[in-house]
């Protein structure tokens, strides 16, 4: 059976397609287009204390190597 030219056209349509994306994608994301910010580590806790519900002094660096929730609430 012979194949079809219609076939070795689209064979050679896609070939040149994807030979010509190439570049492009190998280059990467320009970052800049997508206005990206690039990440910084977060900065350490100042030192500070609070007093706890008894009123004794309990120090930030008390907890240092724990995960630590600082919940700052007020009603005004």
């Amino acid at each position: 059976m012979r194949s079809s030219p219609l076939w070795g056209l689209v064979a050679a349509l896609s070939l040149a397609l994807a030979v010509a994306a190439y570049p492009a994608a190998a280059a990467g994301p320009n970052w800049a287009s997508f206005k990206a910010v690039p990440y910084e580590p977060p900065k350490t806790a100042p030192e500070f204390n609070l007093p706890d519900l008894d009123g004794r002094p309990v120090a930030l660096a008390d907890f240092r190597g724990k995960v630590t929730l600082v919940f700052f609430w007020a009603t005004w």
